[in-house]
């Protein structure tokens, strides 16, 4: 007799590297300075953020027109690898500093049609994405010694789009530089 493990929903995760990351870098590196980071005080010294509130779309105010575009045009493409039509959408985005001992604690991003992050300055060793699939998973006895998580290594000009609910943290970085990236949601239009 034979039999298999048939893995079933799989969750899709666009990524890319970006085609003009040099010319975005030279743009971020022109407005980073104006950025206030903080951290958020109902989390304690986990990461710093230049929008404790994510109410506002950072890439837009800094206008980071090239990056805009990369981040409009890989969405294109996932909702097309999807077959999924949309007409327009609105985004809200923030920059996430992670200075050396700073770490993301589990969470995902509520409602959310898409998230997505850019990484902008990493060392590829300063605290990988890691993606969990449905929390019920984890409290079953079955599944206790099976890997459910997913790493990926964060990866200067890389973008990754993912669904909104899916849970995920950063590892906490432990080299002796900061990382920053542009993490964003986008809405779409009812």
């Amino acid at each position: 007799m034979t039999y298999r493990i048939e893995p079933i929903f799989s969750t899709p995760l666009y990524a890319s590297r970006v085609v003009h990351f040099e010319k975005i870098e030279y743009q971020i590196d022109k407005v980073i300075h104006k950025v206030n980071f903080i951290y958020r005080e109902q989390w304690g010294k986990t990461h710093m953020l230049s929008d404790v509130g994510f109410s506002e779309d950072i890439i837009k105010k800094l206008g980071l027109k090239s990056l805009s575009k990369e981040i409009d045009k890989h969405v294109r493409n996932y909702c097309n690898e999807l077959n999924y039509e949309f007409g327009k959408y609105s985004v809200r985005s923030w920059i996430s500093k992670f200075n050396p001992g700073d770490y993301a604690h589990f969470h995902e991003h509520g409602d959310a049609d898409i998230s997505g992050v850019f990484y902008y300055k990493t060392t590829e060793s300063d605290g990988d994405l890691i993606f969990l699939p449905n929390q019920s998973m984890r409290m079953d006895k079955m599944f206790q010694n099976v890997d459910i998580s997913w790493r990926h290594i964060p990866v200067k000009g890389k973008l990754l789009l993912f669904p909104g609910w899916l849970t995920h943290c950063v590892k906490t970085n432990e080299t002796d530089q900061e990382r920053i990236s542009f993490s964003f949601n986008i809405y779409f239009d009812k």
